[in-house]
């Protein structure tokens, strides 16, 4: 939300497969009490507008890799274009193909 704030977005849609992690949008006692901090209390007055809707993952096969490769990353990171590796799988939710995880 400060990173939308701070490039004037104000109406952000997120898009998730963690219901839980959606719910704190709508309802902010359900942020554990280790997460709350004045940071986030900040955030959620910048008057940033979140819509939230729930996506299986399969549904949005791009936005998994890219929260996976997040997980293997310490810093901030802002991409300005989608990366090359991605161009496959982004056409692919693009058109509605399903990306199926298999064991």
């Amino acid at each position: 939300m400060e990173h939308a704030a701070a490039n004037r977005w104000w109406n952000i849609w997120l898009e998730s497969d963690s219901n839980s992690a959606l719910r704190i949008f709508s309802n902010p006692s359900l942020v554990p009490i280790l997460l709350r901090n004045n940071r986030w209390y900040n955030a959620r007055s910048l008057g940033v507008q979140i819509i939230s809707s729930h996506i299986f993952r399969e549904g949005n096969y791009c936005a998994d890799r890219l929260a996976n490769r997040g997980h293997l990353i310490q810093r901030s990171v802002w991409l300005a274009s989608l990366p090359t590796e991605l161009h496959l799988d982004f056409f692919r939710d693009r058109v509605g193909l399903p990306n199926y995880r298999f064991p």
